[in-house]
């Protein structure tokens, strides 16, 4: 369950970072086998800086992804310590 905009809900966990990371990854996934495709052909044509941007891409994958899991424990502590009170 995610959180959402009730105050009920706003120490739920957080689920946008991964949803992000998600669609990077599907970003760089399509801009790795559109780059090869084009160099593949035959005909002279390349995707300009196709290797480093999809490297960025997965390296912003992977800060998404700790990005939420961190924010997800913080959440999670301060939800701990409203309980504890």
């Amino acid at each position: 369950m995610a959180s959402g905009h009730h105050q009920e809900d706003e120490l739920l966990p957080v689920t946008w970072p991964f949803r992000a990371a998600a669609t990077v990854m599907i970003f760089a996934t399509v801009w790795f086998c559109l780059g090869w495709m084009i160099q593949g052909q035959d005909n002279g044509h390349t995707l300009p800086n196709h290797m480093p941007i999809f490297w960025d891409a997965i390296y912003l994958t992977i800060a998404l992804v700790i990005f939420g899991g961190v924010l997800n424990y913080y959440r999670e502590r301060k939800r701990l310590s409203q309980l504890e009170h």
